[in-house]
């Protein structure tokens, strides 16, 4: 029986790809000799055409084992500076870790969802695209690793996604293609869109359509809206429609059954 593999097992090029991989999906960006490397030590699994590698479980926990380590602690094969030499430099920084809440996962290099309650994206409109693409290639293999991805379908939620389903509804409402809403500086909608937020209830989450007034009448609303819930069964999800204060429509989603 083989020894799990730990942070102090692995090689400088291999912590650093672990700890550079992005904080929601797991991707790694490090040399493709690296990624096959650590799926060798049950770490990592490629995944898609392009052979990406993305972290299992188990290399989720060797990550946060590695940003529980002292700051003091020297990385393997990496020579400390001896004090008093001139030119010697101080040790770096280690790199903040990416913290997680209702909204996902914020930190560098964190894919950050449109929730359809923030500006108009600036990014070049094929850039985000291709962000959100991984993205969601991304929580499809965490649907796989987890067990919650079998066959040729999208499977259900995983548990990570429950834990942050606003940024999870958010995701997977961008990557079938539908706008998110946006504001301005001054709270203003911008453009119509899904807007995404928590609902008061455990285990469920809210979609609204909303968009400037000309945008956003009811009739448009619940047709909308219809079409999201549609989107969203075909990623796993269950979106109820509900009409709230003065007839508005709005959806509640929950994670599918298995």
């Amino acid at each position: 029986m083989s020894r799990r593999a730990t942070a102090k097992s692995l090689t400088p090029a291999q912590r650093r790809a672990v700890m550079a991989s992005d904080p929601a999906t797991g991707e790694l960006t490090g040399s493709p000799a690296t990624g096959a490397a650590l799926r060798d030590r049950g770490l990592a699994v490629a995944y898609g055409r392009a052979g990406r590698y993305y972290l299992t479980e188990a290399g989720r926990a060797v990550r946060e084992e590695l940003r529980e380590e002292p700051c003091g602690e020297p990385d393997p094969g990496v020579p400390e500076p001896v004090p008093g030499r001139a030119g010697a430099a101080p040790p770096p920084a280690p790199a903040p870790a990416g913290r997680t809440g209702a909204a996902g996962p914020t930190g560098p290099g964190a894919f950050a969802a449109a929730t359809g309650d923030g500006p108009p994206t600036r990014e070049d409109p094929g850039r985000r695209a291709a962000a959100v693409a991984r993205a969601w290639a991304g929580v499809l293999e965490i649907r796989r690793v987890t067990g919650g991805f079998a066959g040729p379908g999208p499977g259900v939620p995983a548990p990570w996604e429950r834990t942050r389903m606003v940024w999870a509804v958010s995701l997977a409402l961008e990557a079938a293609g539908v706008p998110p809403s946006a504001v301005d500086e001054g709270g203003r909608r911008t453009r119509a869109g899904y807007r995404v937020l928590g609902s008061g209830e455990p285990g469920a989450v809210r979609v609204e359509w909303r968009g400037p007034a000309a945008s956003a009448g009811r009739e448009r609303a619940e047709r909308e809206l219809r079409a999201c819930a549609e989107h969203l069964a075909g990623c796993g999800w269950e979106a109820l429609l509900y009409w709230g204060a003065r007839r508005t429509p709005f959806l509640l989603v929950t994670p599918g059954a298995p």
